[in-house]
């Protein structure tokens, strides 16, 4: 039961804590496979980019986590089926449930995964603390190489701005 206390950021901040959490865990998932495969010819390159991805995420959990602590916010019994992504957790004097839908839900991990490795994505970026700062795009790198150049050249918009990284991230270095 969710009572007047619980914000629209409370919630927010809980999706972003699932959202991080999930794609922790596939980020984990994937480097191991990569790393454990034997069939890449440079598997390095490619773990230290799911690599980055995860270390971009944990930068943002340890800000959720923060603002958990700030705003009294704890989550427990994550549950997981075909139809959704369900959370209870306890704000303050609160409880309640989330339950976010799997399409919706998935996509938005597709999105951030693509975002936190630096590939082009459709979604906005905010800050995950306070969710509430201005939305802005993220870019894919400057770098094209040769036989991309022509499909960058077709995808590129004139309104695009250029690439900013997030605060987590210039802050990491």
């Amino acid at each position: 039961m969710i009572t007047a206390v619980v914000t629209k950021e409370d919630l927010a901040l809980i999706k972003n804590y699932l959202l991080l959490l999930f794609i922790q865990k596939v980020f984990e998932r994937d480097s191991h496979i990569l790393e454990d495969s034997g069939v890449l010819k440079t598997p390095d390159l490619y773990v230290e980019l799911v690599n980055s991805g995860a270390d971009r995420t944990g930068i943002l959990m340890s800000e959720v986590k923060h603002e958990f602590r700030k705003r009294g916010i704890a989550v427990h019994h994550i549950r997981q089926n075909e139809s959704a992504v369900q959370a209870s957790y306890i704000c303050g004097d609160s409880e309640g449930e989330i339950s976010i839908p799997m399409p919706e839900f998935r996509q938005e991990m597709y999105e951030r995964m693509r975002a936190y490795l630096g590939l082009s994505t459709s979604l906005p970026v905010t800050s995950v603390s306070t969710g509430v700062e201005p939305y802005r795009r993220i870019e894919p790198s400057r770098y094209i190489g040769r036989r991309s150049r022509q499909a960058a050249a077709v995808s590129a918009s004139p309104q695009r701005r250029p690439f900013r990284r997030p605060a987590a991230a210039v802050a990491r270095g």
